[in-house]
C-alpha cells in the first residue's frame, strides 16, 4: 500500500467529480441541527438570523474565569488587546513599558489603569481568543473547513450601559455568541449587497429606516451577513460576548487568483499591443477570454479551493513524542484527523484525500477507515489491521503523523 503516490496542491485529473456531502457539524453546533438547511438556503450571506445554543455550550466556549486566566498567563498586548469607547481607541496608558536585561522592551498590563478605564465605560476587546480556548479553536477550525474560509473569534467585555463601536458594518460574516449578561443590538440591514473595502467606496451610512432591536441573553447566537449595519449597547452590569468571524472568498478573489494563475501561459504574459490601436488590444483580449473559456470550470473550481485551503490559517496539531519510527505508536493507540479542510473523493481507480489543500492518492482499501476519520471519529489503529501488510500500515501511519495529517491519542475504541 503506497500512502502517498502523489502529494500535491492541485489535482491532475480532469472532468467532473462528485462533491462529498458536507455535514456542517460546526455550524449545527452554533445554530442547531434543525436550522442548518433553512439557514443555508435563505440566510447565509443574505439576512440576519437568531438562534440559541444548546444548554451549557456557551459556558464551555469562554467565560470570566478564562478571561482572567488569559490576562494573567498570556502576554496580550496591543493591538490584540485593546480598549474602545464610542468608536475611539482608548488603550493608551493601560500598559507600562519595561526593558529586560537583554534589552528587549516589554509591555505589561497595568490592572489599576485597565480597571479605571473600564469603569469609565470602555469596552475590552481581545482578538483571536480561539487560540487560547480548545473549544473555540475546534469551533473556528470546523467553520473554516466547512466554508473554506478563515475564521477567528474575538472577545468583548464591558460593564454598564456602554457602547464600544458606533453603527458600522463588517467586511465578513459574523456569529455573535452572548456568553454573560445581556446586550441590546440594533440591526439596520445592508445599504448595498456584499460590500468590500476594496474597489469603489461603499455607502457611508446605514439604510434610512428604524432598526430592528433585539436583546441577546446568555446562550443566544446572532448571525449577521457581511455588510449589515449594526450596533450593540450594554444594558447594565457586566457583559461578555464573542464575535466569530467568517471571511469567505468572492468571485473577485477567484478572478485575482486566475489572473496570477494565467501567468503560466505565454499569451497572458505577452505585452498588450496598445501601439497598434484599440482593435489590436481587443483582439488580444478576445484570445485571452477564449483561453479562459476553454478551461474546465470544475477543474478550476477544485484548483482554486485547494489554493484557498493551503492559505487558511491553521494551528498545528502534533502527536509528540511520536515523530518517526523511533517512537512507535503504543498498542491500543487511536488516530484522529487533524483539524483543517479535508475531503475524500474517488477519481477513477484512485482514492484522493485532500487535507489543508494538499492531495494524497491512497489505496482504495483505506476508504472505509478514512470516511470514519472524516466523520470525526477516533479510530483505533487496530481497525486498520488486515487491510494491508502490517509493515505498510505502520509506514503509512508514520508518514501521515509526520506530516501532521493524523494526530495520535490514547487507547480507545
Amino acid at each position: 500500500m503506497t500512502p502517498t503516490a502523489t502529494a500535491r496542491t492541485g489535482p491532475t485529473a480532469t472532468g467532473p467529480t462528485a462533491e462529498p456531502d458536507t455535514p456542517f457539524r460546526a455550524l449545527a453546533g452554533l445554530i442547531g441541527p434543525g436550522e442548518v438547511t433553512g439557514f443555508m438556503a435563505t440566510r447565509l450571506g443574505r439576512a440576519a438570523h437568531r438562534s440559541r445554543l444548546a444548554p451549557g455550550v456557551a459556558q464551555g466556549l469562554f467565560g470570566w474565569p478564562q478571561l482572567n486566566a488569559a490576562l494573567a498567563e498570556q502576554r496580550l498586548t496591543p493591538p490584540r488587546l485593546r480598549l474602545e469607547q464610542a468608536g475611539a481607541d482608548v488603550t493608551e496608558g493601560v500598559f507600562k513599558s519595561r526593558r529586560t536585561r537583554r534589552g528587549a522592551v516589554l509591555q505589561d498590563l497595568d490592572p489599576a489603569a485597565l480597571t479605571a478605564r473600564l469603569r469609565e465605560g470602555a469596552t475590552l476587546i481581545v482578538d483571536a481568543v480561539n487560540e487560547i480556548s480548545p473549544a473555540l479553536q475546534q469551533l473556528c477550525s470546523g467553520l473554516s473547513a466547512e466554508f473554506t474560509a478563515s475564521s477567528q473569534a474575538n472577545l468583548y467585555a464591558c460593564w454598564g450601559t456602554t457602547q464600544g463601536f458606533d453603527v458600522h458594518w463588517d467586511d465578513h460574516d459574523v456569529f455573535v455568541v452572548q456568553l454573560e449578561g445581556c446586550k441590546e443590538w440594533a440591526l439596520y440591514g445592508a445599504s448595498e449587497t456584499a460590500p468590500t473595502r476594496r474597489g469603489p467606496a461603499p455607502e457611508a451610512s446605514p439604510p434610512d429606516r428604524e432598526p430592528e432591536r433585539m436583546v441577546l441573553e446568555p446562550g443566544d447566537v446572532l448571525y449577521l451577513p457581511r455588510g449589515d449595519w449594526h450596533a450593540a449597547v450594554g444594558l447594565g452590569g457586566p457583559t461578555l460576548h464573542l464575535t466569530i468571524g467568517l471571511t469567505r472568498k468572492s468571485g473577485s478573489d477567484l478572478l485575482h487568483w486566475l489572473a496570477d494563475d494565467l501567468l503560466g501561459e505565454p499569451l497572458a504574459r505577452a505585452d498588450l499591443p496598445f501601439e497598434a490601436g484599440d482593435a489590436a488590444v481587443a483582439a488580444r483580449l478576445a484570445e485571452l477570454l477564449a483561453e479562459i473559456g476553454a478551461a474546465d470550470p470544475t477543474t478550476l473550481a477544485r484548483r482554486y479551493r485547494r489554493h484557498v485551503e493551503v492559505g487558511l490559517p491553521q494551528r498545528p496539531q502534533l502527536a509528540f513524542p511520536h515523530i518517526a519510527d523511533e517512537t512507535p505508536l503504543p498498542a491500543g493507540a487511536t488516530i484522529t484527523l487533524a483539524q483543517g479542510p479535508s475531503r475524500l473523493e474517488v477519481r477513477g481507480d484512485d482514492l484522493v484525500l485532500s487535507w489543508r489543500g494538499v492531495e494524497f492518492t491512497l489505496a482504495p482499501v483505506l476508504e472505509p477507515a478514512l470516511r470514519r476519520l472524516l466523520a470525526g471519529e477516533a479510530l483505533a489503529v487496530a481497525a486498520l489491521a488486515g487491510v494491508a501488510p502490517a509493515a505498510d500500515v505502520e509506514a503509512f501511519l508514520c508518514d501521515m503523523l509526520r506530516r501532521g495529517v493524523f494526530v495520535a491519542g490514547g487507547e480507545g475504541g
